[in-house]
């Protein structure tokens, strides 16, 4: 295993014991302490859910720019 060991990224910081490398892309940092706390596989599964949220709302941005409602016209108030 791969436990007390340093991380590559901040040597002076001791790899977590939930983080084995057992996960892929698992290389240990977590400078903050979270996988002491809480699940590592909840955690991936939340990254992942933010990720795609924030895919979403860009898209959501970009296509305001191109997609115009017929009464509204860019620039002006309608009345």
């Amino acid at each position: 295993t791969a436990q007390g060991l340093s991380i590559n990224a901040v040597p002076f910081l001791q790899r977590p014991p939930a983080l084995d490398g057992t996960l892929a892309g698992d290389v240990g940092f977590d400078p903050v302490g979270f996988s002491n706390y809480i699940d590592i596989r909840w955690l991936r599964e939340a990254e992942l859910k933010h990720g795609r949220v924030c895919m979403l709302g860009v898209t959501g941005l970009i296509a305001q720019e191109f997609v115009n409602l017929p009464m509204f016209q860019n620039g002006k108030t309608p009345v």
